[in-house]
């Protein structure tokens, strides 16, 4: 493929990364009758694109071996359906949930070439990320009002918690949890003062926006990233987050006063009564009665069943938990191998990532996909189909590094035989 028709390609998954911004727009702006199923759309119409460029171009699809484990998750998921579907209408909206937004990992995969593009896609991104956090910060400013379930009434020193224009504190938490970590490593990878200035900017808007959502499962998240940053690219990560954490009730009180209020008395019997430590028990005891394939998928614990069973049914704020009550030993098992496998094949193609740029990009990348994993201990992130296409598709992003430290920057690189090679 020559020059020509390299350049050009690859815009399309600049959409991918504006997700946040363009479900707004569906949802709040306008042609909201798509709101529903623009990102449907969106995918079929990138998947349309690399299939012309397979036909025409002769691009050949990169082989991974993700694609196995992918196979056996969606094998098992679809075995659960066909043997415990209680309501098969309410099983297939629950096996969607599973398995739709995976299929965003091959189109990061596949259609990433350059080295230009990477960054690109990651700048875009953060610039987003950015603008949504801005928006949220603006939000505290002007105290926004909240719903009274978002803050226990003990809690009297927190007036508000932002949302921007996600709707929610705890997954905006989870979107700045996953750009957090990149916005650092782009710093730390900037050889200008100009650009290291930017990026620390963009680190201190999406940080003070995650500490305003007061989500303190995000800020638990962040603080894992902290230490994998620390160990993976500059322990003095860790030592700023010591002093910062022993400073935490002088200079943020309000944030000491949520985190000191998790080991009170009062916050056990109120999450007992109607909070997350309530809810688990509850899940636990559906989890019961059928430990092994579960109660059914779409049956418990998410939007799925909240729609469906609204008097009986709740958000059970832990994804595995959900995903153990709803599929049993058997699918949690699938669901944590799938999750086990992403992240060592992660790591693995960053290690043999031979542009030491991309590969501390990567890393970015990576400890964002885990924080936002353990995230979901505690919240139903992927319930979300923002963040679930973000995780898969970034994913996607960081396997194809390797495929990107020989080719020429600005160009779409040839279809040729490298490309296909597996490496992961």
């Amino acid at each position: 493929m020559d020059q020509a028709k390299g350049i050009g390609w690859g815009l399309e998954l600049y959409l991918v990364v504006l997700y946040v911004i363009l479900d707004w727009f569906f949802r709040q702006v306008a042609f909201t009758s798509l709101q529903g199923i623009w990102d449907e759309l969106l995918f079929i119409a990138i998947v349309s694109i690399w299939l012309y460029r397979i036909a025409v171009d002769r691009l050949r699809p990169r082989g991974s071996s993700m694609l196995l484990p992918i196979i056996i998750y969606a094998a098992v998921m679809i075995f659960l359906f066909f043997i415990n579907s209680p309501n098969n209408v309410i099983a297939m909206e629950g096996a969607r949930v599973m398995l739709q937004y995976i299929f965003w990992f091959f189109l990061g995969y596949n259609l990433l070439f350059t080295r230009v593009q990477a960054k690109g896609l990651a700048d875009v991104f953060l610039l987003v990320c950015s603008l949504v956090a801005l928006y949220g910060i603006y939000q505290y400013l002007t105290g926004v009002e909240i719903p009274v379930g978002w803050v226990d009434s003990k809690e009297t020193s927190i007036t508000t918690r932002v949302f921007s224009i996600i709707g929610s504190p705890n997954i905006l938490g989870s979107l700045m949890v996953l750009a957090l970590p990149l916005a650092f490593t782009m710093y730390f990878n900037s050889s200008s003062a100009f650009k290291k200035l930017v990026y620390a900017g963009l680190v201190l808007i999406l940080a003070a926006c995650l500490v305003v959502t007061f989500s303190r499962g995000a800020w638990l998240a962040f603080i894992l990233e902290v230490v994998l940053l620390g160990l993976w690219i500059d322990r003095r990560i860790i030592f700023a987050m010591i002093i910062l954490a022993i400073l935490t009730p002088a200079l943020m009180p309000t944030v000491y006063d949520r985190i000191s209020y998790m080991a009170s008395p009062e916050y056990l019997v109120s999450s007992e009564r109607g909070g997350r430590l309530g809810r688990w028990d509850k899940a636990l005891d559906y989890w019961q009665t059928s430990p092994a394939v579960g109660v059914g998928l779409g049956e418990f614990g998410g939007a799925v069943a909240a729609r469906y069973y609204p008097q009986d049914s709740f958000y059970a704020d832990n994804w595995y938990l959900k995903v153990g009550t709803e599929t049993g030993w058997v699918g949690l098992m699938a669901t944590l191998l799938l999750f086990v496998n992403a992240l060592r094949k992660a790591r693995r193609s960053l290690d043999i990532t031979g542009d030491d740029f991309m590969r501390c990009m990567g890393l970015g990348i990576l400890v964002g996909l885990i924080g936002v994993l353990a995230h979901n201990c505690v919240e139903n992130v992927f319930e979300v189909p923002m963040m679930a296409a973000y995780f898969w598709f970034f994913l996607g992003v960081v396997l194809a590094l390797p495929h990107l430290s020989s080719a020429p920057e600005g160009l779409i690189a040839s279809a040729g035989g490298d490309l296909s090679t597996d490496v992961n």
